[in-house]
C-alpha cells in the first residue's frame, strides 16, 4: 500500500489548482482577442466586398485631352493601350519577375507571409515602414484601386483583404496577365507590351535574356531607372535581379555573366511612339508632377490643357514645312504671357515625337539680337539707361555678376558667359525659359509660371485646378517703353537660330539648329518661312 502524506496531497491539488487557473486564463485570453480579430477580419472582408472586380480584368479608361476651348485634342492610354497575355512570355521573364518580386509567387494565396513577418521586424527596428512584402497579386489591387493613403495598417488590412478576393476569382495566369497590362515602365510605357515596343522594337514574347532582366529591374523605379534616360540606374536594378536569380539557383554567376553579354538592341528613343502626338507627349510629364502615378495609371481622365488647338496645329505645320537639312532640327513653343498658360508646343521637326522636347529640354546659346531687350529691362532696373542695339555697352555698367544676377530673375538656370560675351548673349536657355522672359517683360515685370494643365477630372470629382501663378522680378520702371514686335538672330557660336514674336496675348519662340552643336546658316528664303504666322 502507497501512503500519502497530507502534505504532499495538498502539493498535488495546489498544482492542480494552478494548472486549471492557467488554462482557464489562457483561453479566456484566447477567446477575448479573437473575438476583435473576428470582428477585424470581417470588417475588412466587408470593405473588401465593396469593390467592384471587374476592373481587375479592364485596362484604364481612355483619358482624354481637351484644348483649352474645351475641345479635343488628345487620348492618353485607353484604345491606344498594347496588352499581351502572360501564356506567351518567355519563360525566363517569367523566372526574372518571380525571383526579383514575388518567389512563393505560384505558392501563395496572395500574401507571403514569411515575406510579411521579415518586413515586419524590420520595420520594428527602423520603427517606420521601410520595407514592404507586396506579392505580385498586391501590387495589382494597389494599382486597380484607388489605394493612394499614405503607408499604414488600414491600408495594409484592406490592400490584403482585396488581394484575398483577387486571387479567389482569377487564376494565377489571369493574375500576372493583368498585372503586367497595367504597371508602368517609364519612358510613358504603361504595360509590358507597349514597353517591350518602346525600348527594343519588338513584342514582349521575342525578348532576350538581357532585355528581360533589364525591364524586370526597372519596375521598381520605372521613371529613376528608364534606360532612355538613367542607363546606369537600369543597368544596376538588371544587376540586382540577376544576382537575386543567382541566389535562388534559378541561373548560374556565369549564365549571369553571359546575359549581361547578350545584345540590348535598344529602339532609338528619337523615333518616337508612333501613337504620340506632340500635344500629347509633352503633356505626360507636368501631368506626372500634379497626379500621383496611380491617379494617372487609373485613366479616366478629362484633362483641361492650356493648348490652343489651332495654334497647336499651325506650329506644328509650320515646323513641319521648313526647309532644312536632314540634319537639322527645329523646335517652338508659345505662351500666352497673361497667365501662363503654354498654347502650343513642338519638340522636334519629326510628326512622332520623341522623349526629348527641345522646347523644354535644350538650353542653347541665345545671342546678343535676342538678349538685348533682356539686358536694357536688368540696365532699367538699376536705374542705368539701355544704349540702343549695344547689349555690351548696356551691360558693362551693371558688370557681369550684377547682370547675372538679374538675368536669373527672368528664370535662367542655365550656364553664363563672361565678360563682354556674356553682354553679346552666351547664356544658355531653353525656348520656354526664353519665352517666360520676355513675357515677364510683357507682364510689366511680373514672372508667369508657365502652365500646361489648367485643370483634372474625373467624372464629377476634381482632382487637380491650377489658378494663374506669377512671381516679382522687376520694378514697373524696368520696362522698356518700347519692346519690338519680333527679335531674331544667331547665337555668339552661330549654332543657333532664334526667332521671337511678341506680343500682348502670345511670345512665341522658334529654334534651329543641330542636337550635335555646328554652324548654321539661315538663308533669306529660311528667315521668311520662319518670321511667317
Amino acid at each position: 500500500m502507497s501512503w500519502n502524506s497530507p502534505e504532499r496531497t495538498r502539493r498535488q491539488i495546489s498544482w492542480r489548482q494552478r494548472l486549471r487557473r492557467i488554462w482557464d486564463f489562457l483561453w479566456r485570453s484566447a477567446l477575448t482577442l479573437a473575438i476583435p480579430i473576428v470582428i477585424l477580419i470581417g470588417w475588412y472582408a466587408w470593405q473588401a466586398a465593396q469593390y467592384d472586380y471587374d476592373l481587375v480584368a479592364e485596362m484604364p479608361a481612355r483619358t482624354v485631352i481637351l484644348d483649352r476651348e474645351g475641345d479635343e485634342i488628345g487620348t492618353i492610354h485607353g484604345t491606344s493601350r498594347r496588352l499581351m497575355n502572360a501564356d506567351k512570355l518567355p519563360s525566363f521573364f517569367k523566372d526574372a519577375l518571380f525571383a526579383r518580386e514575388d518567389a512563393s509567387f505560384r505558392d501563395h494565396g496572395g500574401v507571403d507571409f514569411r515575406g510579411v513577418a521579415r518586413a515586419t521586424l524590420r520595420n520594428l527596428k527602423d520603427l517606420d515602414f521601410t520595407q514592404g512584402a507586396s506579392t505580385l497579386t498586391m501590387q495589382l489591387a494597389r494599382n486597380t484601386y484607388d489605394l493612394r493613403e499614405k503607408k499604414s495598417l488600414n491600408r495594409k488590412f484592406l490592400e490584403i483583404a482585396i488581394t484575398y478576393r483577387i486571387e479567389s476569382r482569377f487564376s494565377k495566369n489571369e493574375i500576372l496577365t493583368h498585372y503586367l497590362n497595367r504597371i508602368y515602365f517609364g519612358a510613358g510605357c504603361y504595360g509590358l507590351e507597349e514597353a517591350s515596343l518602346t525600348y527594343f522594337d519588338q513584342p514582349a514574347h521575342l525578348l532576350n535574356r538581357h532585355q528581360s532582366a533589364m525591364l524586370v529591374g526597372i519596375i521598381r523605379a520605372p521613371h529613376a531607372c528608364s534606360p532612355f534616360r538613367n542607363l546606369k540606374g537600369a543597368n544596376k536594378q538588371r544587376n540586382e535581379v540577376l544576382a537575386r536569380m543567382v541566389s535562388l539557383k534559378k541561373i548560374t554567376a556565369e549564365e549571369s555573366a553571359q546575359i549581361k553579354k547578350e545584345p540590348l538592341a535598344f529602339r532609338d528613343p528619337n523615333d518616337g511612339p508612333s501613337t504620340s502626338s506632340h500635344a500629347e507627349r509633352a503633356l505626360r510629364r507636368p501631368l506626372e508632377a500634379v497626379l500621383d502615378h496611380a491617379q494617372i495609371t487609373e485613366g479616366g481622365l478629362t484633362i483641361l490643357s492650356s493648348l490652343d488647338g489651332a495654334r497647336q496645329l499651325s506650329l506644328e505645320q509650320k515646323i513641319a514645312n521648313l526647309l532644312l537639312p536632314d540634319d537639322c532640327q527645329a523646335a517652338g513653343i508659345a505662351l500666352d504671357p497673361r497667365n501662363g498658360d503654354i498654347l502650343a508646343i513642338v519638340g522636334c521637326r519629326e510628326a512622332k515625337p520623341s522623349g526629348f522636347n527641345r522646347a523644354l529640354d535644350m538650353k542653347r546659346g541665345v545671342g546678343d539680337k535676342l538678349i538685348e531687350p533682356l539686358i536694357a529691362t536688368a540696365a532699367l532696373e538699376r536705374h542705368h539707361l539701355p544704349v540702343s542695339g549695344k547689349p555690351v555697352s548696356t551691360g558693362r555698367q551693371l558688370g557681369e555678376q550684377e547682370t547675372i544676377r538679374l538675368l536669373r530673375r527672368f528664370g535662367f538656370e542655365g550656364k553664363c558667359g563672361k565678360g563682354d560675351d556674356l553682354y553679346r548673349g552666351t547664356i544658355t536657355a531653353s525656348p520656354l525659359e526664353l519665352a517666360t522672359a520676355y513675357a515677364t517683360i510683357l507682364q510689366g515685370g511680373e514672372r508667369p509660371a508657365p502652365s500646361f494643365v489648367r485643370r483634372v477630372t474625373r467624372g464629377e470629382r476634381e482632382l487637380f485646378n491650377r489658378p494663374p501663378a506669377f512671381f516679382p522680378a522687376f520694378s514697373s520702371h524696368a520696362i522698356p517703353e518700347i519692346l519690338p514686335a519680333r527679335v531674331e538672330g544667331y547665337s555668339l557660336s552661330k549654332y543657333d537660330y532664334w526667332v521671337a514674336t511678341l506680343a500682348n496675348d502670345c511670345v512665341q519662340l522658334l529654334w534651329i539648329g543641330h542636337d550635335q552643336p555646328k554652324r548654321i546658316q539661315v538663308n533669306d528664303a529660311l528667315k521668311v518661312a520662319l518670321r511667317t504666322p
